[in-house]
């Protein structure tokens, strides 16, 4: 059990403290659940009745907080209470137990380097060439394929499959049944299909029927830079020629879907459920709710923030802020909206409208 401060905290927060600063912690928790020794996450004004009724000696509270008058001993004061929580929740970690070292049951190549400090668990298999540095941690019954690149402080979940040739950055956390470098995507009919007429007329014909696809094979590979994380039963296909890239800082959600050929940029948010066709290209800083979808060879700019469920069917300028399906800029998207709940009142109108006229013509 971890033991820390009021002190202690405070100064891995870089955040000011308050009364008896010596006081000890030994976990945090909500206001209505803390115990006497937990600290009492109650960085808001709407705790303040939760907080006056906590067995909580300490909290984490909001500027101006009256803390002796709530009746707490000691405290830090959270000016961005978000930001103050990542910190809390670093220091309290529960970290997965890793038994150091190689568990005897994992295979792993003799052409394999590994570096320092590394631990992998049971029936872990790691194939030939692959490189893996200091500090990396592998969880059980993961997959690593041939010339895979891990650099050095990964943390890598039970489950996750990571294909040939794949390239990884350092600090990389990657959460359980996750495969990164898997084959895109990509068939071929041996005469122009369905699809192709489609796009071209708008008509489908028996002139486009096709008996068979013929698969692209994916040649390329997937690089993803340092700081990157990526949520469970996520896919990320390797590309076609060129290679799938997730820049550096990027986090992925869970179940998200990115196709081959996908350029992602820096410190992007991809959120659950998205899916990013092939071959498309986004800026940095990107944020994309959940369940965006975004149609093949698509250029998003940097800076752009796509609310839940939207459909990107065409490039976006950056700074723009989009929402709906299709996707356009949000005070275009509210407004649409708000004209499509009006619309009954305005047809009910123009029935009024036309019933008035009809009459007016029956009696002359």
């Amino acid at each position: 059990m971890k033991n820390f401060t009021i002190k202690q905290i405070a100064d891995e927060l870089g955040a000011e403290a308050f009364g008896d600063l010596e006081l000890k912690i030994s976990g945090v928790n909500a206001p209505s659940r803390a115990s006497i020794n937990e600290l009492a996450l109650a960085m808001d004004p709407s705790y303040e009745e939760s907080l006056n009724s906590s067995d909580a000696n300490a909290a984490i509270v909001w500027p101006g907080a009256d803390w002796k008058k709530i009746g707490l001993m000691g405290g830090i004061i959270a000016p961005r209470s978000r930001y103050i929580l990542s910190g809390i929740t670093h220091l309290f970690e529960k970290k997965p137990e890793i038994v150091e070292g190689i568990h005897p049951s994992a295979i792993i190549s003799k052409s394999v380097i590994l570096g320092k400090n590394i631990s992998i668990g049971a029936f872990v298999v790691i194939g030939e060439r692959v490189k893996i540095g200091n500090n990396t941690k592998i969880l059980s019954h993961t997959t690593i394929s041939e010339d895979a690149i891990i650099d050095e402080n990964a943390l890598i979940y039970s489950g996750v499959r990571i294909g040939a040739r794949v390239k990884i950055g350092k600090n990389f956390i990657c959460q359980s049944n996750t495969v990164i470098g898997v084959d895109g995507f990509s068939y071929v009919t041996p005469e122009p299909g369905a699809v192709e007429e489609a796009k071209r007329t708008g008509k489908i014909t028996a002139n486009s029927r096709t008996e068979r696809f013929e698969r692209i094979n994916s040649l390329g590979t997937i690089i993803i830079g340092e700081n990157v994380e990526i949520g469970a039963n996520s896919a990320i296909d390797r590309g076609t020629i060129e290679n799938t890239i997730i820049g550096d800082g990027s986090k992925l959600d869970n179940l998200v879907h990115i196709a081959h050929n996908v350029n992602i940029g820096s410190t992007c948010l991809i959120c659950a459920q998205v899916g990013i066709a092939g071959s498309s290209v986004i800026g940095d800083r990107v944020v994309l709710g959940g369940q965006v979808g975004v149609a093949d060879h698509i250029s998003i700019g940097s800076d752009v923030i796509v609310a839940g469920k939207s459909g990107i069917s065409s490039n976006v300028p950056s700074g723009r802020i989009m929402m709906g399906n299709p996707a356009m800029r949000m005070d275009l998207n509210i407004e649409s909206y708000k004209a499509v709940r009006r619309l009954p009142r305005i047809l009910a109108k123009f029935a009024k409208i036309e019933e008035f006229i009809s009459n007016n013509k029956k009696n002359k």
